[in-house]
């Protein structure tokens, strides 16, 4: 504990670096599904006048919910690659056009219902089209000073990035089911694959290490529902290692963002030496109690602990407090960790949060 009383961007940089805090960190998320159900007055800002009215520390992913966005590193196609959208009814479609051949995607309502790599010829012209493809960077500077002028004393900004090669292809581009099969059917291809687009994402950590930004969140979605642990020592966790080592080469503070079932794969995740896990989730909706992750990555791990929904957004509202009684145990005061509800997404009523920033203010 330190001597004063901190603002939450000493206390959120301090946990960073994991130095001591004055108390009980804790951030959350909102978006315009909750923000429709408060007054005018906290609906600003994109959600940092709520946080501020709650007391949280803000912990601000990119410019959520602000008109200012970060933007380096960048994908660029090679030439003649060209990419677009149509919309039809609630279901949009993405098409990249190329001198080889067109890859096509499906949404409905922003869920894929159609993959744009579902062959292996679809294979060998993705990588194709990785071959010609660069991250390239920019000038973020002027967008994060004003990220932080908005948020003030209150918190801080994480260059919010990703998925890197092997979540891209199993939430983005293949879908998981497919991504087995292929794996099954054209290993080769596959695996040549993944080479050449962690090849050029090495460039994308790169820029990533080299900007503006004390921390970096690489947005993975790690869970042992969609990616083998078999896949994950193979490949994943190689190139999230790689994303550690570059973000620590230049100072910054690496943080994997990992919401669903990842217990089993600790000791794997372990290896790439991140300095934190982010959104980690108890069971029932995850499957990993936070101290056990204290357990296999060390006492001295930064973890964004994700509330579980089940108890902050469907449970009944008086679980609240017991269950934060029970969580916070003395081990995880000790450790830098950040106590997590979010609601992105869904609405989620203000008695919820209001119930937590109460119990904060009696207990942190």
């Amino acid at each position: 504990m330190t001597a004063h009383a901190m603002t939450g961007r000493e206390r959120l940089r301090a946990i960073l670096r994991k130095q001591p805090v004055d108390r009980l960190c804790w951030t959350t998320l909102v978006d315009t599904n909750t923000l429709s159900l408060l007054p005018a007055e906290l609906q600003g800002n994109g959600g940092i006048d709520f946080y501020r009215h709650l007391g949280c520390d803000v912990f601000l992913l990119n410019g959520w919910g602000l008109p200012h966005e970060l933007r380096s590193p960048e994908l660029r196609w090679g030439a003649g690659v060209t990419t677009g959208w149509r919309q039809e009814g609630a279901r949009a479609f993405q098409e990249w056009k190329t001198p080889r051949g067109n890859l096509t995607a499906e949404y409905d309502r922003g869920h894929p219902v159609k993959y744009p790599v579902v062959s292996p010829e679809d294979v060998r012209l993705y990588r194709w089209m990785w071959e010609q493809a660069r991250y390239v960077g920019h000038d973020d500077r002027p967008a994060l000073d004003a990220l932080d002028r908005i948020i003030g004393p209150d918190g801080v900004v994480t260059r919010f990035w990703g998925p890197s090669t092997i979540p891209r292809l199993l939430e983005n581009d293949i879908g998981m089911e497919n991504f087995y099969y292929l794996m099954a059917d054209c290993p080769d291809d596959m695996e040549s694959l993944i080479r050449v687009m962690h090849e050029q994402e090495r460039d994308a950590f790169r820029l990533l290490a080299e900007g503006p930004w004390e921390s970096v969140t690489l947005v993975e979605n790690t869970s042992t529902y969609y990616i083998s642990p078999d896949i994950y020592r193979r490949f994943n966790m190689p190139h999230q290692r790689e994303f550690v080592e570059q973000m620590k080469a230049k100072g910054k503070t690496a943080i994997l963002h990992m919401c669903g079932h990842v217990r089993t794969i600790l000791d794997i995740i372990r290896e790439t030496g991140c300095d934190g896990i982010h959104t980690l989730t108890p069971p029932p909706t995850g499957n990993t109690p936070w101290e056990a992750a204290l357990d296999h990555l060390g006492e001295h791990t930064i973890l964004f602990g994700c509330l579980d929904p089940s108890v902050f957004v469907s449970g009944p509202p008086a679980d609240i407090p017991r269950t934060l009684d029970r969580l916070i145990t003395p081990r995880l005061r000790a450790s830098p960790f950040v106590l997590c509800p979010m609601a992105d997404g869904i609405p989620v009523p203000r008695e919820r949060f209001e119930i937590i920033a109460r119990w904060m203010r009696e207990n942190a």
